[in-house]
């Protein structure tokens, strides 16, 4: 979910080395980078009052029209949600934004689909009444590391009274889980330099390109994958779920699935036409329909079937899987 969209525009057509057996793979961008940490902000555990409140309105849901996205912010400690501020300015927050017994519910949801380990890893949650869209959720980075993630959920799109919407609420909830599961420290490098560039408006679209050249020559060093954003770590699961299914699609398989080309030709490949968008929401959106492969939004094919054989093989994966599904069971109970 990318904020810059002119750079995305230049980087679809940027080519870089790449370590993955080939050359020439286009930048695609695919997780948002927000602002900092609590602990870089503030120089360690955030205090309520004025310094709170200047860190939850820097979000990567902000810098947007505030006339029609409210939020109210939390920053959880020891698996509790906390108090929350107001954070993206407006005059008077809607009462979905201020209904914290809702947000206490939402978040006991997630908590439950949520390995405790990476559970830890949220330190900001976002619940947003966003009327311009349907999404459901989004994770974003808070360090330079991807160690730290904030965890949002639109509260316009939430009705947990409709069977069908809640259906979609789990399965999205899974999907965000598995950026943060496939995305973070262990897993994969982000460029600093690239990050702190990501949302400086006064770096040039060109600067900008160099930058990334860079991060992507720093990753071939490294004889990672580089996707725009994030080097996959050798032997990690984004390197050895595009080394499997991706790679075959050619050089510019990044640019092509960006425009949709890859789905197009392929769709059986994917669970459905957003998988084929990049492979960190192939990924993403394979695994949440390996928990839940009822879910009228998948297309279980042979090939998708495939994919699940893949997660089948990664201990990693299969702890995380096992721990989702007892969660699973228990919200939908």
């Amino acid at each position: 979910m990318p904020k810059l969209l002119n750079r995305i525009i230049i980087l679809l057509s940027l080519t870089v080395l790449a370590g993955c057996g080939s050359t020439d793979l286009p930048v695609v961008t695919q997780i948002p980078f927000a602002s900092a940490s609590p602990q870089q902000m503030m120089g360690g555990a955030p205090e309520e009052g004025e310094e709170l409140a200047n860190f939850a309105s820097t979000g990567a849901e902000c810098g947007i029209d505030e006339r029609e996205v409210a939020t109210m912010v939390y920053l959880p400690r020891a698996g509790r949600l906390g108090d929350g501020v107001i954070g993206c300015s407006i005059i008077r927050p809607p009462s979905r934004v201020r209904d914290k017994a809702l947000h206490r519910q939402l978040w006991a949801l997630s908590k439950a689909l949520i390995p405790d380990d990476d559970e830890n890893r949220i330190e900001r949650v976002v619940l947003a009444q966003d009327r311009r869209s349907e999404t459901l959720a989004f994770v974003a980075t808070l360090d330079d590391e991807g160690r730290a993630w904030e965890f949002g959920l639109n509260l316009d799109a939430v009705n947990l009274d409709d069977q069908d919407i809640y259906e979609e609420l789990l399965s999205t909830i899974i999907h965000e889980y598995a950026h943060i599961l496939s995305l973070n420290d262990t897993q994969v490098s982000y460029s600093t330099e690239q990050q702190a560039a990501y949302d400086d408006f006064s770096i040039s679209d060109e600067s900008y390109e160099q930058i990334t050249l860079k991060a992507a020559k720093q990753c071939l060093a490294l004889a990672g994958i580089y996707d725009g954003d994030a080097c996959y770590r050798p032997d990690s699961h984004m390197y050895m779920f595009f080394q499997t299914f991706w790679e075959s699609y050619g050089d510019d398989s990044l640019a092509a699935a960006a425009a949709g080309a890859i789905y197009d030709e392929n769709p059986g490949d994917f669970v459905n036409d957003y998988a084929g968008t990049s492979p960190t929401e192939d990924f993403a959106e394979t695994f949440a329909a390996w928990l839940m492969p009822d879910h009228s939004a998948f297309e279980i094919t042979d090939a998708v079937r495939a994919k699940f054989e893949f997660f089948e093989g990664r201990i990693g994966l299969t702890t995380a899987r096992d721990q989702i599904a007892k969660g699973l069971r228990s919200v939908r109970n």
